[in-house]
């Protein structure tokens, strides 16, 4: 539409009187016309709507037929109860919460629920923590709180039938003590309320996990090999005595004296405590996997080399150890260490170690596949030649670099660009742990990004995962380079320290300072 104020549309300028009387008559015409637009719209607007609800109203129809028509209602049984198993936790045990399976799967339908209540392997699996009493929350509302729990621990393992059970205890952090200024509650549980719930279900424990007070596990004592016929992993974390206790460390040993005579107990571990390796009852030569770490300092029986020695002599099947070793070697077997020749997994922490005996060790060990060890563990040539002495059925190698929490610099490490460079592969040079597949590194502070850049191109197309978390800023981008390794399968995870620069920002102290460049702001607290 033309119009004789085209070049004024849009301007600031301001129409005269005889202009205004010009513009009104000249819209006359398409308000008239606009009107009719609308009314046009309006009719058709009001032809789509009924057309929307009237698709509406036959979607609805199509899809809830086809719901009804859905395959998944056509799922047998058993198929059903695999794809609820494959809902469940693989590295723990389940817990009683409403957001994961299995309790979850109760919650969806009621034919779900019957599936779920019907399935005892669902159930097998339980983790258990006993409340910890809240200093505010009165002794009535604690005691409701310990009674519930209680009960569904019964139920949901009542609910597993005759499946064997995988059952992890944490125990109240408290038994026995009253918050300074507080009144004594009216109601303290027993320190083996939750425990003693438990062993009603003896017969069908398989893997247990117990993180308890001594005097707790003192009812394992009336246990005996015949009540824990399917037991194969037991995993006691003894807990301190609070103080006043007239409990001793060493009845460990006697509670868990019938219990570690279990037939098909193949796995055991036990934390903390002042116990006497030595003289724990279990069946050595038929276990698999043995982790002894008692308290790093002030330990009544000490675990020496020469105490480990002997306890590896008595496990011909071991496979996977972790032992905390007390002082030096000792006597005249200094030289010597015992080979475990089925052992898969080897995980050295701090201690003393004769370095022939542990290169022949390794030598010996044809089975070995996963290696972890703390550097300071070490002097560098040992370092070196603990490396070069690694099989070649390693596959998996993780270097813990030590750490002081206030002063860093305290602490050399032993890890360098030149103990590294002994794993690196070229023709000029005899080739070390040719089976390698992860290398891992934490708290990396002395190897530089050019260093790792070299040994990770001489490792493909063997290597697959490279991890290294570095206590320092990064110095060379090395990913653009290592496009190669990429692209022949493997995985980088880089992660380095960033120190925060200073900040000069005007508004310093301010409630809406502004935020760096590039950084999300802090949540606001009012």
């Amino acid at each position: 539409m033309s119009s004789p104020f085209a070049s004024r549309l849009g301007t600031n300028y301001c129409p005269q009187d005889e202009e205004l009387a010009q513009i009104n008559g000249l819209l006359i015409e398409p308000c008239l016309r606009l009107k009719r637009l609308e009314d046009d719209i309006a009719i058709m607007q009001k032809a789509i709507d009924k057309l929307k609800e009237e698709r509406d109203a036959v979607s609805a129809f199509v899809e809830a037929h086809k719901a009804l028509a859905s395959p998944l209602r056509r799922l047998p049984l058993d198929l059903i109860q695999e794809i609820f198993m494959a809902c469940l936790p693989t590295n723990r045990n389940c817990v009683m919460s409403a957001i994961e399976a299995p309790v979850l799967l109760g919650r969806i339908c009621s034919s779900w629920r019957n599936i779920s209540l019907s399935t005892p392997r669902l159930w097998s699996r339980l983790h258990v923590v006993e409340p910890t009493r809240p200093y505010n929350v009165t002794s009535g509302i604690y005691e409701t709180k310990v009674a519930q729990r209680l009960e569904v621990a019964s139920t949901w393992l009542q609910r597993s039938g005759m499946c064997p059970l995988s059952i992890s205890l944490e125990s109240n952090l408290d038994h026995g003590i009253t918050p300074p200024l507080s009144p004594q509650p009216s109601f303290t549980p027993s320190p083996d309320l939750f425990l003693n719930a438990l062993i009603s279900f003896s017969p069908r424990w398989q893997n247990i996990r117990l993180s308890i007070p001594a005097v707790a596990l003192q009812k394992l004592a009336h246990l005996t090999e015949n009540d824990v016929p399917l037991l194969q992993y037991l995993k006691i974390v003894q807990r301190p005595e609070h103080p006043g206790s007239n409990n001793t460390q060493s009845d460990v040993t006697l509670s868990l004296s019938s219990i570690l005579r279990g037939p098909n107990l193949s796995r055991f571990s036990l934390m903390g405590g002042n116990n006497n390796p030595s003289n724990l009852p279990l069946r050595w030569n038929q276990l698999t996997a043995l982790s002894l770490m008692g308290p790093a300092w002030g330990a009544e029986f000490a675990q020496t080399c020469m105490v480990i020695w002997d306890i590896l002599s008595r496990c011909p099947k071991l496979q996977a150890c972790k032992l905390l070793v007390h002082g030096p070697p000792e006597g005249d077997h200094v030289g010597s260490i015992i080979e475990c020749t089925s052992l898969h997994a080897l995980d050295l922490v701090p201690g003393v170690y004769n370095p022939d005996g542990v290169v022949a060790a390794l030598a010996a060990s044809t089975h070995l596949e996963r290696v972890s060890i703390d550097s300071n563990t070490f002097s560098k040539p040992f370092l070196m030649d603990f490396l070069r002495g690694l099989p070649p059925t390693v596959r998996r190698l993780q270097i813990t670099e030590p750490v002081h929490v206030w002063q860093p610099s305290l602490v050399e490490p032993t890890l360098d660009n030149e103990v590294l460079a002994v794993l690196n592969t070229s023709p000029d040079s005899p080739a070390h742990c040719l089976g390698l597949e992860e290398f891992v590194i934490h708290y990396c502070r002395k190897v530089s990004d050019e260093a790792l850049l070299r040994f990770i191109i001489s490792r493909v197309p063997t290597l697959r995962l490279v991890e290294v978390k570095f206590d320092r800023e990064r110095q060379v981008d090395i990913l653009p380079k290592l496009q190669s390794f990429v692209e022949a399968g493997g995985n980088t995870f880089f992660t380095y320290i960033t120190l925060t620069p200073p900040q000069f920002s005007p508004w310093l102290g301010l409630p809406d300072i502004p935020p760096p460049s590039g950084i999300p702001p802090p949540p606001a607290f009012y």
